[in-house]
């Protein structure tokens, strides 16, 4: 399938890692231009010494900082000459209940997790306008769906995406701008992976009828498709990619059925 991307102009926040990083390269494979950022330094140089020979600029952003979410769109429009697509992927995963985690922590969930999809968003927004159109893909998560116990800041958190990738659509929409949102399962990244202890042996996996974790070109591939004029007919909702996780009360089922 031709996905028209050739050329695009791609921003992915938290693209340095993980699903981020995996968009990177699925986005470059179609032939677009892709800026991405990061809070680590090191990690910056780390990728930008991998991409050197790719069209790739990788800036130092934070985006909790509205003025860095606007600094990177700009930087991003002066070396690329405009934004086609922006990718509001950046998110933290912290652990806590919500009787006693320290407010702080709490507060940075928000400030990552939400605020940075609208910081991010406000700062695409005159670049998409002026290109005519364009696509903003926010990160949601299952936990929208059914949030995580013991993890419910982040369910909260990515509940509140949601429903801003909906308003933003609507109001986006004459200026032939989509929102749209990926709602990811368990995928194996680098800060999932440091949960799974957290669970008893293959407990994650039979959440789900695939029985197994999601891969980040996976979700990389839906991003890819949501960015594209092969899904124009697609906004203000959010695509669950989750090996089919609690599709049913019994996902295991067939598998142990078949032991």
């Amino acid at each position: 399938m031709e996905f028209g991307l050739r050329g695009k102009i791609v921003v992915i926040t938290g693209g340095t890692a993980g699903i981020g990083k995996a968009s990177v390269d699925a986005f470059l494979e179609e032939g677009c231009r892709v800026a991405v950022c990061g809070r680590s330094e090191d990690r910056l140089a780390a990728f930008r010494a991998e991409y050197a020979d790719r069209q790739v600029l990788a800036v130092r952003a934070d985006v909790t900082s509205q003025g860095d979410m606007k600094r990177l769109a700009e930087e991003t429009a002066a070396a690329f000459g405009r934004i086609d697509v922006w990718v509001n992927n950046a998110g933290i995963y912290p652990k806590g209940d919500l009787e006693d985690m320290p407010l702080e922590l709490w507060r940075e969930t928000f400030a990552v997790n939400v605020d940075g999809v609208l910081y991010g968003s406000r700062a695409a927004i005159p670049h998409l306008r002026k290109a005519g159109g364009g696509v903003i893909v926010n990160a949601s998560s299952y936990a929208s769906i059914m949030p995580t116990g013991g993890r419910g800041a982040y369910g909260v958190t990515k509940a509140a995406v949601s429903h801003m990738t909906k308003v933003l659509a609507a109001e986006l929409a004459p200026d032939h701008i989509r929102v749209v949102a990926y709602m990811p399962g368990f995928v194996l990244t680098a800060i999932n992976a440091a949960v799974i202890g957290e669970y008893g042996a293959g407990m994650v996996q039979r959440q789900a009828v695939q029985n197994r974790y999601g891969r980040t070109e996976e979700i990389a591939r839906l991003i890819v498709f949501l960015a594209s004029d092969a899904a124009s007919f697609i906004t203000g909702c959010g695509v669950e990619a989750s090996g089919g996780k609690y599709c049913v009360q019994n996902p295991s089922a067939a598998w142990e059925g078949r032991g």
